[in-house]
């Protein structure tokens, strides 16, 4: 079963991090990526643009930004394989978006 991990996180936030820090906290991205496709899980993953980039769609109408004001926003996906809900968990566990103030969200892809 495929699983998306949908990472949020306080753009404002990366700001105020030391260029350093955005180092260490971004080798941990990669070393995490490299986990998942030693794993065999890996499917896909990438870090999204900022949401002053983003255009929200309804009907005929456009908008820039996200579709919602929020604190968090939505940064970057995997998408994963797993056996199991547990484990994917697991990997979605180990997501270095904590190491940046920001969760993750699990959710089942419907494969049709």
């Amino acid at each position: 079963m495929r699983y998306m991990i949908l990472i949020y996180g306080d753009e404002a936030n990366w700001a105020s991090i030391a260029p350093e820090r955005v180092g260490e906290i971004m080798a941990a991205y990669f070393a995490y990526t490299d986990k998942l496709q030693a794993a065999g899980v890996y499917v896909s993953g990438d870090e999204l643009d900022p949401v002053a980039k983003a255009k929200s769609v309804r009907g005929a109408e456009v908008v820039d930004g996200p579709f919602v004001d929020t604190k968090e926003a939505l940064g970057g996906y995997y998408l994963i394989e797993c056996a199991s809900e547990d484990e994917a968990l697991h990997w979605a566990r180990q997501c270095p978006v904590t190491l940046h103030g920001g969760g993750v969200e699990l959710r089942p892809v419907v494969v049709r």
